[in-house]
């Protein structure tokens, strides 16, 4: 998502669209913004409601319903449905990873945080499908706020190691434990949707599985294409950049840490509720280097991509004997290749082939401190608009 694309989109209110706010002589100078005419459009644009994040999640859900209900609950079906609880996880990923470039490795273990709970409380204490989804998500809101508000004051690499631990300690702890049900797991796991076949009943639930992925879908999405997402990209550019033209860097790390962290709870949930069973091989290492793979390999910061690259991995890893007996070895030689050659995917190497710098899955051209300089000149217009309002021209004299 590049600045002029977001605010084409509406997502930057002009200081002069609102006659409540006072006109002052301490915003940007007219000149300034005149030469560059990209950020002027962009300030000036009057605000109006995004169609794109909607049309994402009702497109999702009727293609995704129809695809499952054609292969009528099939093996392919199966496979396809377990890709989307995985999609459902690497759309989070894209605006955590990707679009902020927030360096945490937490998603396997708040995926394990769905899984086991919904198992949990079906099985051990009789709740539904519904309730029991309701309860992860709030569970896995409460836990992601309470360690992000202590691992995301950390910088990039601190981050990366905290969360990069977090899997091993909870692997161990759900393999040795007998109340998860020890190196088996859980059994018995309820279907969103049940049916009077199995296979009505896997399709029922693959319905509910892409609809809760379009749900994930277009709340990222309305995400990137919001001011909050020009203020990420700030951040994601340079930090001190967002921190000097008014960006809360500590609030915004930790609403993308829970925001990932509850979609992964939600996909870890469409895991177990699709396969019916549990294991501790959701929370491993190897689960985690599943999830980087899906989301790097097309292209992290698309979500698109993120999502037909879950699915068509998740198919390779059970399509032939070969793959799902290497199948750590493979991902990890992928993975260092994607990262060492094209760490932006297939959707960085096609848009260089074409001339184009992909930024927020959308081709704009420019160098980086041309993409920045954009974004300060806009988000510093906005708070200095908003001093005016509050305290006059002398406001936000005093802030610039």
């Amino acid at each position: 998502m590049t600045e002029p694309g977001a605010a084409d989109r509406g997502t930057v209110e002009s200081p002069a669209a609102d006659p409540a706010r006072p006109a002052g002589p301490a915003g940007p100078a007219p000149g300034a913004l005149a030469a560059d005419p990209a950020t002027y459009s962009a300030e000036h644009r009057v605000r109006r409601r995004d169609p794109v994040p909607a049309a994402a999640a009702v497109g999702i859900t009727v293609v995704g319903g129809l695809v499952l209900a054609a292969m009528n609950g099939s093996y392919l079906g199966l496979t396809v449905t377990t890709g989307v609880g995985y999609a459902v996880v690497a759309v989070g990923m894209v605006l955590q990873l990707g679009y902020s470039r927030q360096l945490a490795f937490s998603q396997s273990v708040f995926m394990g945080v769905g899984a086991y709970g919904t198992g949990i409380l079906e099985t051990k204490y009789d709740f539904g499908s519904t309730e029991s989804l309701l309860a992860v998500i709030a569970l896995a809101a409460v836990v992601s706020l309470l360690i992000g508000a202590v691992v995301t004051r950390a910088p990039g690499l601190a981050l990366a190691l905290a969360t990069l631990l977090l899997p091993l300690f909870v692997y161990q702890l759900a393999t040795y434990s007998s109340y998860l049900g020890s190196f088996s797991g859980i059994d018995g796991v309820l279907p969103f949707w049940s049916g009077p076949s199995y296979e009505a009943t896997l399709v029922r639930s693959g319905i509910i599985s892409v609809l809760l992925l379009g749900l994930a879908a277009g709340l990222v999405l309305r995400v990137m294409r919001s001011g909050i997402g020009l203020q990420l990209m700030a951040m994601s550019a340079d930090e001190r950049l967002g921190e000097s033209i008014g960006v809360s860097l500590r609030q915004r790390r930790l609403e993308v840490f829970v925001l990932g962290s509850v979609l992964a709870a939600v996909g870890g949930a469409v895991l177990a509720s699709t396969q019916g069973l549990v294991t501790p091989d959701v929370l491993s290492e190897s689960a985690e280097i599943t999830l980087l793979l899906m989301v790097f390999v097309p292209g992290r910061k698309s979500v698109a991509g993120a999502i037909i690259g879950a699915i068509v991995i998740e198919y390779l890893t059970t399509s032939t004997s070969f793959i799902s007996t290497n199948i750590g070895i493979i991902e990890g030689v992928v993975l260092l290749l994607i990262l060492l050659v094209e760490p932006d995917g297939v959707a960085g190497g096609l848009a260089r082939l074409l001339g184009r710098t992909v930024h927020g899955g959308t081709g704009h051209g420019g160098t980086g401190h041309g993409r920045a300089g954009g974004l300060a000149a806009v988000l510093w217009s906005r708070r200095a608009a908003r001093l005016r309002g509050r305290g006059g021209g002398d406001g936000a004299r005093n802030a610039a």
